[in-house]
């Protein structure tokens, strides 16, 4: 009943408003049967218009073309496009207004903001025809796990509780099966009051930051997250580590999904549940795993959007590190693969040689110390040292300290100034998100892995 509802209020929405996610769905769908060639054939005149339209009327991509010598059609193919310098969130903020375009746009414009882990907020601009394909390739990801509008889901979030939603909205949620909880500043006594409201609502399908629903799933205990009979989670905004997977799918039961999405493109890449790794939504995006500073490890992701044509976002360094996956998936589909998001560019630890670390490698070196070690958080503060700062666990003693730092040092290389620190408690981000290994090195400067 909940799914005829949500398609009824759907047909109605799009009649009334002229909104189109549901004929891009349609088109979606029909994409996944296409030959990779055809794909690419596709998306290779999606980007030549896309450019051929920031040249002429984005102040600030003539002046690139000009500095470069070159029109848009002296772009032969997709490489081509690393030509281009990236665009970053300080241009952003100091070109603003060059980087809209001067044309008549399609249809209403949105003034958007993301703040992401970095506390500033950067602001852009996107299209309903942009809000409506992103919508849509949000809903076919969903479709691969049998999740419907009209699927009862509970959403855990921060993000989407900035601003009250209108009326309507709510109204929209409440009929069509969807609850938010926010992840604002939460404490044991909000936890207790989640799963009073979770049990009651009876979830289908949960959504959040994958920490957030971690520390509240281990203060209810496995058998309170079993009783609500949850088939599926989805997790986002931050990276999720395979430690953090698997705690989650046996406390509660439920296979976990990861969906690596943002503020400024929906849904960059979510797991394929027949197969490896995240697919790309090709579809709507060309997403660049590369450039990155990093002398080992994983390759920084520049990512370009096919659809926004009132601000285009051409080769923006989205300031995150993924792991490309090579070869067809299983499941079919042409889309692209990343083997994983191993979390942001300026999450990722690089010692004094140049070798890169994510959060995935600390989850795993302290994983045989979860008894003694309730919550971490890893600091690197210069090129030369990090910080660890520890909140003891039940085990804990000046023995396992000792080891943990014999095991750091083994695998960070003897330069590597390590100091571990005992903390009572590691707060999140207002959001509720909380970040494992933080950099505080600008891996763009030259050097920045070398003391």
């Amino acid at each position: 009943m909940g799914r005829l509802l949500a398609d009824l209020l759907d047909r109605v929405i799009e009649r009334r408003t002229g909104r189109r996610y549901r004929a891009y769905l349609a088109e979606f769908r029909e994409m996944e049967r296409w030959s990779r060639e055809k794909l690419d054939a596709w998306r290779w005149e999606r980007l030549r218009a896309l450019l051929d339209h920031a040249w002429r009327t984005v102040p600030y991509w003539k002046e690139v073309f000009d500095r470069l010598g070159a029109r848009p059609e002296d772009f032969r193919s997709l490489d081509h496009l690393r030509l281009l310098p990236p665009m970053t969130k300080q241009l952003i903020e100091e070109r603003g207004d060059d980087l809209v375009s001067t044309a008549p746009s399609r249809g209403p414009v949105s003034l958007k903001s993301t703040g992401g882990s970095t506390g500033r907020n950067t602001w852009f601009r996107i299209d309903r025809e942009t809000h409506d394909r992103r919508r849509a390739a949000g809903r076919l990801t969903e479709e691969w796990d049998g999740v419907f509008p009209g699927t009862r889901t509970a959403i855990l979030w921060g993000a989407s509780l900035e601003t009250s939603p209108s009326r309507a909205a709510r109204l929209y949620d409440r009929l069509t099966g969807r609850f938010f909880f926010s992840a604002y500043g939460i404490d044991e006594d909000d936890i207790r009051r989640w799963f009073d409201r979770l049990e009651r609502f009876r979830p289908e399908v949960i959504s959040s930051y994958p920490s957030i629903l971690l520390h509240a799933a281990r203060l209810a205990g496995k058998k309170r997250c079993r009783r609500l009979g949850v088939r599926l989670i989805y997790t986002s905004a931050e990276a999720l580590y395979p430690p953090v997977r698997e705690e989650l799918e046996d406390l509660f039961g439920a296979p976990v999904r990861n969906r690596y999405a943002s503020r400024e493109f929906g849904v960059i890449a979510s797991d394929c549940p027949a197969g490896e790794g995240l697919h790309v939504m090709d579809m709507r995006l060309i997403v660049e795993v590369g450039e990155s500073p990093l002398l080992e490890g994983p390759g920084e992701l520049l990512v370009t959007d096919l659809d926004n044509w009132p601000m285009p976002f051409i080769r923006y360094r989205i300031e995150d590190v993924g792991v490309p996956l090579d070869g067809p998936c299983p499941c079919g589909r042409p889309w692209g693969r990343l083997a994983s998001v191993e979390g942001r560019s300026l999450d990722v630890i690089v010692t004094p040689e140049g070798k890169a670390f994510g959060g995935t490698f600390f989850t795993i070196v302290f994983r045989p110390f979860d008894r003694a070690i309730r919550q971490f958080q890893v600091v690197q503060d210069r090129p030369d040292r990090i910080r660890v700062k520890l909140v003891p666990g039940e085990t804990w003693s000046p023995d396992r300290k000792v080891e943990i730092l014999s095991v750091l040092r083994e695998k960070l290389g003897s330069r590597m100034i390590l100091d571990v620190e005992e903390v009572p408690e590691i707060p999140p981000l207002p959001s509720g998100k909380r970040r494992f290994v933080v950099s505080e090195i600008d891996p763009s400067r030259p050097g920045a892995g070398v003391p």
